[in-house]
């Protein structure tokens, strides 16, 4: 079993090269399309070509850091996305049918976390296909996602910290925030409140939520607190007292911004961890 499991974790990695190289061949055209057919300046065609080089080059790292600890340690974090399908807004890059959605976002949150130290995994299978296999319409969407977290952590024992990462669909006004000459896409804890123990979770958020606050004091909408007729009120914050429910920006934040932000979640979140697992020792 051990051997398939490492032949299994090879061929993905060997998937992950060949994406990768797929996706610095894309990125190359798509730089030189837009250089030919749109009046850009100069600046901003070299900061559109550092802005996807830049990205190949952390997928690049992450990959060979994915090599590296292959057969040393496992994630202890675990991205996921409920809502998988909730999307950014539209830009051109869109016509290539690269989509920007909470899953892609997650990817960056994976790269980020790998940069400090901390390693985890992003759940890809459809959420859309567990809850066509199990019979379920798009509103059993936590049941389909509870699935996923049981199945993720009983294939791997080390995972200890979930992040189910979603978009909000309010303004652009309410989700954007600028700082230090940087956009962002705000971040909206959600924390369910119809279950015993939810308090612990609210222990993880309110951290998180004034770290955020103390590096950029805009970025965070703070928390919402669901209860009552008509929310669901548990989001499967149960499941452990570690996972919480983000909201990052909205339907109008483009990419950028959301990478912007995840850069940051990413840094308190490796400190939350790193305080956590300093306690435990």
């Amino acid at each position: 079993m051990k051997r398939f499991k490492s032949v299994s974790k090879k061929k993905k990695i060997q998937r992950k090269i060949i994406i990768f190289l797929l996706e610095i061949i894309i990125s190359l055209l798509i730089v030189i399309f837009i250089k030919n057919n749109f009046k850009l300046s100069e600046s901003k065609i070299k900061y559109l070509t550092y802005s996807y080089l830049g990205k190949m080059e952390r997928k690049k790292e992450m990959i060979k850091n994915e090599i590296k600890v292959f057969n040393e340690r496992a994630p202890n974090v675990y991205i996921y996305n409920t809502h998988q399908t909730e999307k950014y807004a539209y830009n051109k890059v869109n016509s290539y049918n690269l989509d920007y959605d909470v899953y892609f976002a997650s990817f960056i949150l994976k790269s980020y976390l790998n940069d400090f130290g901390i390693l985890s995994t992003v759940e890809d299978e459809k959420v859309s296909k567990v809850l066509s296999d199990k019979g379920l319409t798009y509103k059993d969407s936590y049941i389909a996602s509870r699935y996923l977290l049981e199945r993720a952590k009983e294939n791997n024992n080390d995972l200890k910290y979930y992040i189910d990462l979603h978009r909000d669909s309010a303004t652009y006004e309410m989700t954007t925030c600028h700082y230090d000459g940087k956009s962002y896409a705000k971040i909206l804890f959600v924390l369910g409140m119809e279950f015993e123990g939810y308090g612990e979770n609210e222990k993880m958020i309110n951290y998180l939520n004034e770290k955020l606050k103390s590096i950029n004091p805009c970025l965070s909408r703070g928390v919402s607190k669901k209860s009552g007729k008509g929310v669901n009120g548990i989001y499967n914050e149960d499941f452990d007292k570690n996972l919480i429910l983000i909201e990052v920006g909205g339907q109008y934040n483009n990419i950028i911004e959301v990478s912007n932000t995840l850069e940051i979640f990413a840094k308190i979140l490796s400190l939350y961890i790193n305080e956590d697992s300093n306690e435990k020792t």
